[in-house]
């Protein structure tokens, strides 16, 4: 099982309900709408994408389904860019 955790070298500063980080190894600025706010809120500790889908489920009001898939696209980018660490659990 994939864990997804923030990498820490980020540098974050919060705009309303929305978050614009920046890498400075990558030299870009990357923003983050409310909802990919709260699952990068919910990264500061490593989550799989089944603990995340029952966090956020009990936040939002959307299917099982639709949040999966919604989800693991927003990490897969994440990992595409390099913003989070992916570690594999036991």
């Amino acid at each position: 099982m994939e864990l997804y955790s923030q990498k820490s070298s980020l540098n974050l500063a919060p705009m309303g309900d929305e978050l614009v980080m920046m890498d400075l190894s990558q030299g870009q600025y990357f923003g983050l709408n409310s909802l990919a706010s709260q699952i990068w809120s919910l990264l500061v500790t490593p989550k799989s994408v089944d603990e995340l889908v029952v966090e956020l489920m009990s936040s939002f009001d959307v299917t099982e389904e639709v949040c999966r898939a919604d989800t693991a696209h927003f990490l897969q980018q994440l990992v595409d860019k390099k913003l989070v660490n992916v570690t594999t659990a036991a």
